[in-house]
């Protein structure tokens, strides 16, 4: 049986969980049906309901009784990843702002959707290069932040495992390599980057400000584009 879906990592309670799941499995209901099928109180039930509606995971019809139907997985994923990206520069320029001195940090990172969202948020802050090696759609993933940096003189250096129809933006089919599952590699700037690597669905990789990290990231990309 399939794991039990948990939105709290993105604002939702255990119950508004617990109820867009019943959504999903049974179809549009009443409060009073949803109630019966999730096995809890009404006032709980009609509580998370709301919230649900609220957050943009349900849509409430306008008839009587209400019928409460829920928003498409796609769609709800599309909705919190747009949320995550605003409260992400809200936040980068809120910190931005303060006048504590950078330090060299080294992050771990472990989901290939967290990792593209920190690239498209370091691309999007480029102010002189960009030097990225990632596979095709993790290329696609980036594509807007790329033609913004672009657009703005930012030099962009780009390879990829396979072709990528960017457009304005090229992208070089980088030879096959020793490299554990696919490479995923950004510098920014020369004053960050990423070194990582993807296994179908899994993902591995590291995060940091260093300059040895740095120059080891420029490293690794200058001997991928040369097959080494």
């Amino acid at each position: 049986m399939p794991d039990a879906i948990d939105l709290t990592p993105f604002g939702f309670t255990p119950t508004e969980g617990l109820i867009y799941e019943v959504l999903l499995r049974g179809g549009p209901g009443t409060g009073y049906t949803i109630a019966r099928a999730a096995g809890l109180a009404r006032a709980n039930v009609y509580a998370a309901l709301e919230g649900l509606v609220a957050k943009g995971a349900a849509r409430v019809g306008e008839g009587r009784p209400k019928q409460f139907r829920p928003e498409p997985p796609s769609t709800l994923l599309a909705r919190l990843t747009d949320r995550q990206g605003e409260a992400m520069d809200q936040l980068s320029a809120a910190l931005g702002a303060l006048a504590a001195p950078d330090t060299p940090t080294l992050v771990e990172l472990a989901s290939p959707r967290g990792a593209v969202q920190l690239m498209g948020h370091e691309i999007a802050r480029a102010t002189r290069s960009v030097d990225l090696i990632a596979p095709p759609d993790g290329c696609l993933a980036l594509a807007p932040q790329l033609r913004r940096a672009a657009s703005v003189g930012v030099t962009l250096d780009v390879g990829s495992t396979g072709p990528v129809p960017l457009g304005a933006v090229a992208v070089v089919t980088i030879p096959p390599a020793n490299w554990p599952g696919e490479p995923v590699l950004l510098v920014v700037d020369e004053r960050a980057a990423l070194i990582g690597s993807r296994d179908g669905d899994r993902f591995s990789g590291h995060w940091g400000s260093g300059t040895a990290f740095v120059a080891a990231a420029r490293s690794a990309t200058a001997a991928l584009r040369e097959g080494r």
